[in-house]
Formats: C-alpha cells, sequence, structure tokens
C-alpha cells in the first residue's frame, strides 16, 4: 500500500531534510576551521620554544629527547591542512604542553635610561623570558651607557661572563638597540647579526622583547 502526501508537506519535509544537511556541512566547515587555526597556533608556538630550546649545548636527557621529539612530530604535517583530524589536533597539544613546560637558565640585559626604575624593566623582560620557555637567573643592567661600545659596559661583563660559562640559554633584552652602539650600526661583526651570531655559538637564543610583542623576526 502507498502513502501519498501533500504536495505541501512533501516539499516541506524535503527542505527540512535539506536544511538540516545543510546545517551538518556549516557546521563541520567551522569545526574544521577552529582545528586548522588550533593546529597553526600550536605549530608556531612549538617551533618558538625550540628556537630557545633547542641551541642548548649540554641539555639534560629529558629536555634532549622533548626537543628531538618535537622536531620529530613537526616534520609531520596534516594530509590536509585546512582539515586537519582531532587526532592530529590532540597529539599536537599534548606536545606543545609538554614543550611548554620545560624551561632553561636565562638572563635579562637592559641598558636603562636615568630616571627609570630597574626592578620593573627586568620584571617585564622577566614576563618574556618566561613566555619563551626560559627561567630568569640573572638580571643585569647598565645605566644610560647605550653609547658605550658594548665589551665596556660593566654590567654587559657580567653577562658576557654568563654566557662564556655556557650558564645560560637565553638573553633577553628589551631591544637590539641596547646592544649596538650607534657606532656598530651597520657593521656585520659588530652589529646586531654579529653578536646573534656569537651567542648562537654558545648555545644562546637572543630575544628582544619589542620583537616578540611585534610577532616573529624575519
Amino acid at each position: 500500500m502507498k502513502v501519498q502526501l501533500p504536495l505541501a508537506q512533501a516539499t516541506a519535509l524535503l527542505n527540512q531534510s535539506s536544511q538540516q544537511a545543510g546545517d551538518i556541512t556549516v557546521l563541520e566547515l567551522i569545526i574544521d576551521r577552529l582545528r586548522a587555526d588550533a593546529v597553526r597556533e600550536y605549530r608556531q608556538r612549538v617551533e618558538d620554544l625550540l628556537r630557545t630550546l633547542g641551541p642548548a649545548l649540554d641539555p639534560p636527557p629529558e629536555l634532549a629527547t622533548a626537543v628531538a621529539q618535537a622536531r620529530q612530530f613537526l616534520e609531520i604535517e596534516p594530509a590536509n591542512p585546512t582539515r586537519p583530524s582531532a587526532a592530529y589536533e590532540r597529539a599536537l597539544r599534548t606536545l606543545t604542553a609538554r614543550v611548554k613546560a620545560l624551561r632553561v637558565a636565562a638572563a635579562t640585559y637592559v641598558v636603562i635610561p636615568d630616571g627609570a626604575e630597574a626592578p620593573q624593566i627586568h620584571k617585564r623582560l622577566g614576563q618574556t623570558a618566561e613566555a619563551h620557555g626560559g627561567s630568569v637567573c640573572w638580571s643585569h643592567h647598565d645605566r644610560d651607557l647605550s653609547d658605550w661600545p658594548l665589551w665596556d659596559r660593566p654590567g654587559w661583563q657580567h653577562v658576557q661572563r654568563l654566557v662564556q660559562g655556557r650558564q645560560i640559554t637565553l638573553l633577553a633584552v628589551e631591544s637590539a638597540a641596547d646592544l649596538v652602539p650607534p657606532m656598530c650600526v651597520g657593521e656585520p661583526q659588530w652589529g646586531r647579526d654579529g653578536l646573534e651570531t656569537w651567542l648562537h655559538g654558545w648555545g644562546i637564543r637572543l630575544l628582544c622583547r619589542t620583537e616578540a610583542e611585534a610577532g616573529p623576526r624575519q
């Protein structure tokens, strides 16, 4: 026995089914978009932390293992970056939490203008260091010596001893201008790039707070 529905009722049911299917499709697209955004942010976070944790010359076993596993994981990308699987997102979220829990010794250095409060500036730098995988153990500064050659500044000489003693893996500064006096701007060896290369040779990341807040350095 066939049951025939009135045309209006049949049309209403078809429209309802079509609307439900459309709602599911839209919901899936939203979920995919949110998951893709989360995956991108997790990957960027891990990549940034590896810039701090990775250069360490003599890392403890836990740190070395975590860094190696994180690098291996980042080599694996979703088959479809716009629709990463839930399993991939979960694994990446777990990895991010593990890497965020790791810390390396850090120092802060800044040239402080006359009249400025040193503790407040070091506190701000310390927060930047913590956000990028560092644990601040030393804070040094020079007051109003931005025109002096870096190696002649008393505060920097303390930092230099930390560097050469391999006691830190992260150096947080306010800006590159604190490290490069006017006479050294544009000098390959004594400018920003030369100093960063020198620090990297000692297994240390240079982190400038102004650049960190502005976004990744290109």
